[in-house]
């Protein structure tokens, strides 16, 4: 098993060490799991599974286009997802700071 290391602010650290009781790299190790599982769910998500989850009348714009161009409005979509997924991650990461559950 790899370890690493991270850093944390005094604050946050100062809430973590109220509560010996909770294993941290536990919370840590599934945190990432779980963030890693999102990414790959884009990442391996086929264009036609990614059709059948469209509005069907933006997928009727969709195809009209040519079949490069809906590559290149599937892999925007997926780039979109992703920073939408960091976006989430950054407020889950605020709320922990704060001291709120998520």
């Amino acid at each position: 098993m790899t370890n690493i290391t991270f850093s944390v602010d005094d604050d946050l650290h100062k809430q973590m060490k109220e509560h010996p009781e909770i294993k941290w790299t536990e919370i840590l190790r599934q945190s990432i799991l779980n963030y890693l599982k999102k990414v790959e769910e884009i990442d391996e998500l086929s264009i036609e599974d990614f059709r059948t989850r469209l509005d069907p009348k933006l997928l009727s714009k969709i195809e009209e286009l040519n079949e490069q161009d809906e590559i290149l409005f599937y892999k925007k979509v997926k780039e979109k997802e992703h920073k939408r997924l960091d976006g989430l991650q950054e407020l889950e990461k605020e709320e922990l700071e704060r001291g709120k559950d998520v």
